[in-house]
């Protein structure tokens, strides 16, 4: 298994490699989001282009200690825990096809870029696998540093109670006595979880005055009010309408709101096929990136939700052409998408 991840690890990162070079011949560099502007002037071009965009805040949070070297650690380790929750209920070739697909995500350059997308994959992978063996308070530790890591680890809380109640159910049938156990086995270690989220929510209350800054904040994107989905699926609607499709921008929200579909469909699918907790992590933390009014950041999210890989996995186990079909659009894709974002341009 070691062996299997180390190869996929490293074939999957030269091919995004080879892809930002391809970029430089292909496409003009736009200027303004790329990380060369946070760089020392004698860092390597392959470098400073995975920190483009957001990844000025990560160097600013740890003062250029937050790096690709610590992002390729935490996905491979994210990628050892996704193979031994496969194997919990699967063989190893659901367990091989899933660290495949997650390798060969069109954008999976995120996961040695200088974001936390890859570090977040390892602290939920850690939290569900622990959880599923029963292990509660190593998954409430994970899950506490995966709600610390980023705010949809929240998603976390909801699905590790499911898991808890798959794993009790049969213990009593009284509602009461389901109730009383949950409190004296669970409610600690999903307190565990929550930390991370409070920790950081008293942080911002002490030092800036405000619990609810992280969201004030969004007013930069406005994206600081509440929206229900239906209006932002309309938004995106009137964007197809009134957006020229001769802008890259135009296609951009095309595949904002693919993804979101597309990874319901497969949320449900994990959700009737898989696990149910598995889905309800995978629904919860889809509906939470809508409320903000923007799908913007959607496609990578499906980087954040292991089960996906899974889902996808048992989808195309024996049917080869479809294998075959997703495998080239994942490379078509991560081709254009890892060219566009590391000259410059917005991907998600």
């Amino acid at each position: 298994m070691i062996k299997k991840s180390l190869i996929l690890l490293f074939s999957s990162r030269l091919l995004f490699l080879i892809f930002a070079v391809a970029g430089t011949f292909l496409v003009t560099a736009r200027t303004g989001y790329l990380g060369i502007n946070l760089s020392p002037e004698n860092d390597h071009y392959l470098l400073w282009i995975w920190s483009n965009f957001d990844g000025k805040h990560y160097i600013n949070i740890a003062q250029f200690g937050y790096g690709i070297i610590i992002s390729t650690l935490s996905f491979f380790g994210g990628m050892v825990f996704l193979y031994k929750i496969c194997l919990i209920d699967f063989d190893k070739r659901v367990a091989s096809l899933a660290l495949f697909f997650i390798s060969f995500f069109p954008l999976s350059f995120f996961y040695h870029s200088v974001y936390t997308d890859s570090l977040f994959l390892l602290l939920t992978t850690a939290s569900f696998y622990f959880a599923r063996k029963k292990q509660w308070v190593w998954a409430g530790i994970f899950g506490g540093l995966s709600t610390a890591t980023r705010l949809t680890g929240m998603a976390l809380l909801p699905a590790l109670a499911v898991e808890w109640y798959l794993q009790n159910r049969t213990l009593t049938k009284e509602l009461r006595g389901i109730i009383i156990l949950f409190l004296k086995k669970a409610a600690f270690p999903l307190t565990l979880a929550t930390s991370g989220f409070l920790a950081y929510a008293l942080y911002l209350h002490l030092n800036y005055g405000s619990w609810l800054l992280f969201q004030k904040s969004m007013v930069a994107w406005s994206q600081d009010k509440f929206i229900f989905p239906p209006q932002v699926i309309f938004r995106y609607l009137k964007i197809f309408f009134s957006v020229s499709p001769g802008l890259l921008e135009y296609w951009i929200a095309v595949l904002e709101f693919v993804s979101f579909f597309a990874y319901l469909f497969i949320a449900v699918y994990v959700w009737t096929k898989v696990r149910i907790s598995y889905g309800v992590f995978m629904v919860i933390l889809l509906i939470l990136v809508t409320f903000t009014g923007t799908l913007a950041g959607n496609p990578r999210y499906i980087l954040h939700l292991f089960p996906a890989f899974i889902g996808l996995s048992l989808l195309v186990r024996n049917k080869k052409p479809l294998k075959y079909a997703i495998t080239a659009i994942f490379i078509a894709l991560g081709f254009i998408l890892t060219i566009i974002f590391t000259r410059g341009y917005f991907v998600t």
